[in-house]
């Protein structure tokens, strides 16, 4: 219907999803939106893709993961070029090696028009500190979830305070995100390696600018996401680092359990660094990323921000946490993709 105006698309959108054709109604907005980009488009496809999982019944919970052979036997962390990654892939670099490392998931065009929209998220959110009246769209459009679900300043600030911005108050940046996933095969990936339509973060997704005097400390995602959940990070770098810019410091094996948390002048889901020796410094692998390049790694892989004293340069990053529907951590609040 390419003759549509803004208002009727957006309304043919809300007759679909109200008729359960979810898919076809992200197919019409996302089509009108490539060819004349809008950001009441882009926070549209946003709210449709909370409603239709909160008004959807979630698949029972299967056997999983599969048991899977160690394909990177030798390695520390699995190296393997994105157009070659497979969700087997996927699930045997977290089982045995704890993450694995797809190079290339990102062109550098995507990069270059990812790295611009997080720039830009990141001074409209520094303007809305300085001046709560301050206009921000389209490059800032606070997201609005279901009223049954806690969210607003908190998750913000607590963004904030970790050198992010939440993805979804950038409908632009997710646009285009979501975009280069499904370019790279990544959904029907994660499809196969889930077994089930991911579903991402509301609280999870962010768009990170990381300087170089960072403090970093050590922790599980599932100290906070609880250990039943199925999960899957992807943290894709839009700047090279891991030289001149912060990385990750990653334990390179696979932790069935969470690791004891907190101690002195850390936070209560934080791992001391003193814990952390205990399971081999050995193991600690810092990647080092080109711009486009992603790492994968699930809610038990042991991780930091990887920093050292002489990085001089900011590192631009997105990491976009996935679920399986089954296993939902609700308090995140969820999307489909």
């Amino acid at each position: 219907m390419p003759d549509l105006i803004e208002e009727d698309l957006i309304r043919e959108a809300d007759r679909l999803l109200a008729a359960d054709d979810v898919g076809a109604a992200l197919k019409l907005l996302t089509e009108a939106n490539r060819a004349a980009p809008s950001i009441e488009l882009e926070a549209k496809l946003l709210s449709i893709r909370h409603r239709a999982f909160v008004a959807s019944e979630q698949p029972p919970i299967s056997s999983w993961p599969p048991a899977v052979p160690d394909l990177f036997e030798g390695q520390r962390i699995p190296e393997i070029a994105a157009a070659e990654l497979t969700a087997e892939h996927i699930a045997s670099g977290l089982a045995h090696h704890g993450s694995v490392l797809a190079r290339g998931l990102l062109d550098n065009a995507r990069v270059a028009e990812l790295r611009a929209t997080v720039d830009r998220a990141f001074a409209a959110a520094d303007r809305k500190r300085e001046d709560a009246e301050a206009e921000t769209s389209p490059d800032l459009v606070p997201f609005e979830p279901e009223e049954k679900y806690s969210f607003g300043i908190f998750e913000r600030a607590f963004a904030n305070f970790g050198s992010g911005v939440l993805g979804v108050d950038s409908p632009h940046a997710m646009f285009q995100m979501i975009e280069a996933l499904e370019a790279a095969g990544m959904a029907d990936l994660m499809m196969d390696f889930f077994g089930e339509r991911p579903a991402f973060s509301v609280k999870k997704t962010t768009l990170r600018r990381t300087e170089p005097d960072t403090v970093a400390g050590w922790h599980q995602d599932g100290a906070f996401l609880g250990t039943e959940t199925r999960a899957l990070n992807i943290w894709t770098a839009l700047s090279p680092c891991g030289v001149d810019a912060p990385s990750l410091d990653v334990f390179a094996r696979n932790f069935d359990h969470l690791v004891p948390t907190g101690g002195p002048d850390i936070y209560d889901w934080s791992v001391s660094d003193e814990t952390a020796g205990t399971y081999g410094l050995e193991d600690v692998v810092r990647p080092v990323f080109e711009a486009g390049d992603a790492l994968l790694f699930d809610h038990m892989t042991l991780h930091r921000t990887g920093v050292s004293p002489s990085m001089t340069k900011t590192r631009h990053a997105i990491e976009m946490w996935f679920f399986a529907p089954s296993t939902y951590p609700y308090e995140q609040i969820p999307l489909t993709l």
